[in-house]
């Protein structure tokens, strides 16, 4: 699975992914998802997953909110 299709399956919720190929949009496996990051990490912990990139498949910010920088 690519990790654009894995964020638009899994939107609003954080997911560890497992990168099997880099690129722009790398091929992978989805090991675990859950909207509560630290309820994700900590499954993670019990598993003993090692390497997985944990990224949020959704928007950061708010709709009707902007963000200045």
């Amino acid at each position: 699975m690519k990790l654009k299709e894995a964020k638009k399956k899994y939107e609003g919720n954080w997911i560890a992914f497992l990168i099997k190929s880099n690129g722009d949009n790398p091929e992978g496996e989805v090991l675990d998802y859950d909207k509560d990051k630290s309820a994700l990490q900590e499954r993670l912990r019990q598993k003993n997953v090692k390497e997985a990139y944990i990224t949020y498949a959704g928007s950061y910010i708010k709709a009707g909110y902007e963000v200045m920088f």
